[in-house]
């Protein structure tokens, strides 16, 4: 079950990472692509991860919204 675990918390860290750093070089961030972090993000915390990825999660949300 931890392994299970950990190993879920990996590829949520990795989801999170890769579109959080995406949304951060381009400057903005989409309403769909926000809920799509907010997403990851939660599960992710509900599972004991934290550091890299609330910093890039807390970046990315503070980053302006852009028009679709």
């Amino acid at each position: 079950n931890k392994a299970i675990k950990d190993g879920l918390l990996a590829i949520l860290h990795d989801r999170l990472y890769q579109a959080c750093t995406h949304y951060i070089e381009i400057g903005n961030i989409d309403l769909p692509g926000l809920k799509n972090i907010e997403y990851l993000y939660k599960s992710y915390h509900a599972l004991g991860g934290n550091g890299t990825g609330t910093e890039l999660y807390t970046r990315a949300k503070a980053l302006p919204i852009r028009e679709e």
